[in-house]
């Protein structure tokens, strides 16, 4: 594991939640989330099956518009380099609604904004405010980034307040245009708001502690949240996630005719037994595998049509070609049942690697468990 003193490590402070960014597949969204870790997410790399997960596990989440990759920073200032037109922030900010319509408090939605220029984001927020109202609706928070400019941070949030009608939830950049803590803390000092987030610094970093204890004390009641990419310090050549990941997918499954031995599927705490799944193939297999099977056994239409939609009903009824027998008997059927299943088994394993390595690497690290933690 990528941290093995957890015995030693302090947990995440009571009333501070600390999402792990980055995580936009579904196999990294379900390795945090089986480790009790929230997780968050740029809603324009999100797929379907990423989308379906947040959903399924109804569990917090910051979702990020993905604004940041508008813009670099170089020694002559901010410059915008892929400008996210109309068309694509009603296209992001529909997603944002279809998640906040499952997720409602659950969630957390980073206002549509224009990194280092207050004037830009306030007229984004005046173009988009009715969809914000919609997510606002549902009970999602809606974080407002306090960019930094002309205007006090203070006087930002109420403008940008009175403009969407929403109440949003002050965010200070902590990466890029970064806010200073003697800014934070002044900030937090004069409005003491209910709740404030730092974006891009986490909770292993040398700053925040003392960040948190800062706030704390000028603000007791304000309760904090925190994100920042874990995945990116452990990705790459000779890091641990891409290591165990190259040992996973070079180790062979075992008991493939039982109860199929695994690392990753232990990790992710998946079961695949052939005893109990091979006569069910409704439960696992594609319908393109249910084809390819009727076809190898050259059966009549009305056969083909009742095994591919029935498919489990069908392994149980008499084989008219051999007396005594039940179709999943049949010698051909059940060769290719076995060479569906190692599809099968195959495909489950690939596609969990990388959230068998998220469980084994991030399982003893300072943040995991805060969803037990919090219940």
């Amino acid at each position: 594991m990528l941290f093995n003193l957890s015995d030693f490590r302090t947990p995440v402070p009571a009333g501070v939640q600390v999402f792990a960014s980055g995580a936009n597949r579904e196999c990294e969204i379900r390795g945090f989330a089986r480790l009790g870790i929230p997780v968050g997410v740029s809603v324009n790399h999100l797929n379907e099956s990423a989308i379906a997960a947040l959903i399924e596990l109804n569990q917090p989440v910051l979702v990020d518009s993905g604004a940041f990759s508008e813009v670099v920073f170089t020694s002559t200032g901010t410059h915008t380099v892929r400008p996210i037109d109309e068309t694509e922030w009603k296209s992001r900010l529909g997603l944002y609604l279809q998640l906040a319509a499952a997720l409602g408090r659950r969630a957390m939605f980073v206002a549509p904004d224009m990194v280092g220029d207050q004037r830009e984001t306030l007229s984004r927020l005046g173009r988009y405010r009715t969809q914000l109202a919609a997510i606002a609706a549902t009970g999602a928070a809606i974080l407002l980034p306090l960019q930094v400019g002309a205007v006090s941070h203070d006087e930002f949030l109420e403008a940008a307040r009175n403009i969407t009608g929403a109440p949003l939830t002050p965010a200070m950049p902590m990466r890029k245009a970064a806010t200073t803590a003697e800014a934070l803390l002044s900030f937090v000092e004069r409005t003491r708001p209910r709740h404030i987030h730092l974006l891009g610094i986490g909770i292993e970093n040398r700053r925040t502690d003392k960040l948190i204890r800062a706030l704390r004390y000028v603000s007791p009641a304000t309760s904090i949240s925190m994100d920042s990419n874990r995945l990116r310090a452990v990705v790459g050549k000779n890091r641990p996630l891409t290591q165990l990941e190259a040992e996973f997918r070079s180790l062979p499954a075992e008991s493939l005719y039982g109860a199929v031995e695994s690392p990753i599927l232990r990790l992710n705490g998946e079961v695949l037994d052939y005893t109990d799944l091979i006569a069910f193939p409704s439960l696992w297999a594609t319908p393109e595998q249910l084809t390819a099977i009727a076809g190898a056994l050259n059966l009549p239409q009305s056969a083909c049509q009742s095994f591919t939609t029935s498919p489990d009903e069908f392994l149980q009824a008499p084989c008219a070609e051999f007396v005594d027998l039940t179709w999943i008997e049949h010698p051909v059927l059940a060769q290719e049942l076995d060479r569906a299943w190692h599809q099968f088994v195959d495909h489950r394993l690939r596609s969990g690697v990388r959230s068998a390595a998220i469980t084994d690497v991030f399982g003893s690290s300072r943040i995991s468990n805060q969803l037990k933690q919090a219940a």
